[in-house]
């Protein structure tokens, strides 16, 4: 498997943390790369650093975001955002390390709360300059 830096996809995960207000997440502490190579059944998937690296390396808690290539680039643009939000969504409040499960106590991670979130990014960027996100 290869991994590279996809900042363009940082750049729009950062643009959707912010439209949706989810202050809780610290980009700074995010990394979003393009995997080629791997056999995952999935478009992407989140990785979080458990607390006993955390500890271990006296380090703060950070995300990588994987997106799959080329299954993840062949979508149309609304598709990958959908990917991306569903991917942040796997993020706790508590912006510790761990992975929020696609059923918790606090949110079901499922097709509508995706599509929920992503009509809300929508209605911000509108609200924001008037127009709909970049394509």
């Amino acid at each position: 498997m290869q991994w590279r830096s996809a900042s363009d996809l940082f750049d729009r995960l950062r643009r959707m943390v912010r439209a949706l207000d989810l202050n809780y997440v610290d980009v700074r502490r995010i990394r979003c790369v393009r995997v080629t190579g791997s056999r995952a059944n999935a478009l992407a998937r989140i990785w979080g650093l458990p607390p006993v690296f955390q500890d271990a390396l006296r380090l703060r808690p950070h995300y990588v975001i994987e997106f799959m290539v080329p299954a993840f680039d062949r979508l149309p643009r609304e598709e990958q955002d959908r990917v991306i939000i569903h991917e942040l969504l796997h993020i706790p409040r508590t912006f510790s390390g761990g992975i929020r499960p696609e059923r918790s106590p606090s949110m079901s991670i499922n097709r509508h709360t995706v599509e929920r979130y992503y009509r809300q990014y929508l209605a911000a960027m509108r609200q924001r300059n008037g127009t709909t996100p970049p394509a």
